[in-house]
């Protein structure tokens, strides 16, 4: 593809363009990526106005880019005109779209997407999906928080410079990587922000599906109103949509009866129970034993199948598949190392951790044994999150471990007293310990623990971020080096 061609695309499409240096390539274009790290000689860099651009800006000119495209106001970049050509442009997003479009659009057009979006659970929610595809027969890929995942569950190894929907043209990459591959779907999880950054808006999904709403992410929305306008948004750019009318906020999205409830006359309906899921489609009713255990693993279970109900798949052959397929890693994944028996929950919303900690309960009722959760203040999140966590935090826990992780540049000190601070009266220092780090939570959970205890640990089980540094980290790696070494000394 030609320079030419480049530019008539953004002529056509926004306003606002202006070039600033002459093209030192007027030739063939060889890619077009907003990853400096991607950059090659002949490429197209896209650039979108932030605090690192400039860093960003001259990584990408020692890479000898064909052209850089940014948001920036018009000759934000001057002293760089004469090393190479800049076009400044008003709608950063629009121009990603159509240039995705022009680079990519084969491969978008050969495959099916399924969007899912809510405040919590959706990474299950779309592993749910894809994994029941994958069992009726489909080539799936899933895309989302956990990272790339092709149809046999292996993580694909792509760079991902969000956190969970990916920027335009990585999520352009990946999707002409699996349709190489002559792959029928995409399953991903779409976040209120990339839709607000219209990420995804090359995008004709197939089935869109909604399964919660609650406050999160106000330190970009700001307010619940926006936070809402661009969840409701992902309905336009999709054909189908799959609505959970127990979320008052969604319901002006159904045109039709086939959503799903837990306590209304919908035609889809769950109940779920400590070990099996109850569903019912229009009369009939159908039972679901699944081989694992959460009731907020179930629920997003029971909305997977209704998701591909509403594709239009046998029911009987959904019933079956569900009972065969499995969770993604550490949702509410148990496992035991001699006498310390763990449950692993991603839960990092203060709805998603105070759901994981009341089914954490029953389960420890069950067993007849104590229970012991470590909670996390995130640094990364912002100090409202933190104060409404703590206060939704059920009574008559055992012992309470309150960890600061994901700290980034805050102080780590700060955030635990404010995790005390706003903890229920019940939590006192007979009852309560903290910590300045995860692994050091996990250490403090493990000291109060024995044969007669459970321990729950919530929280973003990944890599943490300190002080501009990544610390390598995992779980469950972390728990069997740690034992291992007690036993050793």
């Amino acid at each position: 593809m030609n320079a030419a061609t480049v530019f008539e695309t953004i002529r056509e499409n926004i306003t606002g363009y202006n070039v600033r240096a002459e093209m030192h390539n007027r030739g063939a274009v060889q890619g077009i990526t907003s990853m400096y790290q991607n950059l090659g000689e002949d490429h197209i860099f896209m650039l979108k106005a932030s605090k690192n651009s400039a860093k960003y800006l001259q990584e990408a000119i020692l890479r000898k880019p064909a052209l850089i495209i940014t948001d920036f106001e018009e000759d934000a970049f001057i002293d760089f005109h004469d090393k190479v050509a800049i076009c400044y442009v008003d709608d950063f997003a629009e121009v990603s779209i159509r240039l995705v479009e022009l680079f990519y659009g084969e491969h978008i057009g050969r495959m099916k997407y399924i969007a899912v979006t809510g405040t919590n659970g959706k990474t299950t929610t779309s592993h749910f999906i894809g994994r029941l595809l994958s069992e009726l027969g489909c080539k799936v890929a899933t895309v989302g928080t956990l990272g790339v995942f092709d149809g046999a569950y292996e993580k694909v190894d792509f760079a991902h410079t969000t956190p969970t929907t990916p920027m335009h043209f990585e999520f352009a990459e990946i999707i002409k990587y699996f349709s190489t591959r002559e792959y029928d779907y995409i399953v991903y999880e779409a976040t209120s922000i990339a839709l607000d950054q219209g990420r995804t808006g090359f995008i004709r999904n197939d089935l869109a599906v909604f399964i919660n709403f609650s406050p999160e992410h106000l330190d970009y929305h700001k307010t619940m109103r926006r936070y809402l306008e661009s969840k409701l948004s992902l309905a336009d750019l999709s054909d189908e949509v799959l609505v959970n009318m127990d979320a008052p906020e969604y319901r002006v999205l159904a045109k039709d009866r086939h959503q799903f409830s837990e306590d209304e006359d919908t035609y889809y309906r769950y109940q779920t129970d400590i070990d099996h899921i109850d569903i019912h489609v229009g009369e009939v009713h159908y039972e679901v034993r699944p081989g694992f255990l959460g009731e907020h693993n179930y629920i997003n279970l029971a909305t997977g199948i209704f998701a591909l109900l509403k594709l239009g798949h046998d029911v009987e052959a959904v019933i079956h598949a569900a009972a065969k397929i499995s969770p993604p890693v550490h949702r509410f994944e148990l496992f035991s190392e001699g006498q310390y028996q763990f449950i692993l929950d991603f839960a990092h919303t203060p709805i998603a951790t105070k759901e994981s900690i009341i089914n954490a309960m029953i389960y420890a009722e069950k067993m007849e044994k104590k229970l012991i959760v470590m909670v996390t203040g995130i640094g990364m999140r912002g100090y409202r999150k933190i104060r409404m966590t703590m206060r939704l935090i059920p009574e008559e826990l055992h012992h309470l471990v309150l960890a600061a992780e994901q700290v980034g540049y805050e102080d780590e000190e700060k955030i635990v007293g404010m995790m005390q601070k706003h903890l229920p009266p019940s939590y006192d220092a007979s009852n309560t310990t903290t910590a300045l780090s995860r692994q050091e939570g996990i250490i403090r959970a493990i000291d109060h623990a024995g044969p007669d205890t459970i321990i729950l640990l919530t929280g973003i089980n990944e890599p943490q971020h300190y002080r501009g540094d990544v610390i390598a980290h995992d779980d469950r790696q972390f728990i069997l080096q740690y034992l291992d070494d007690c036993r050793k000394t």
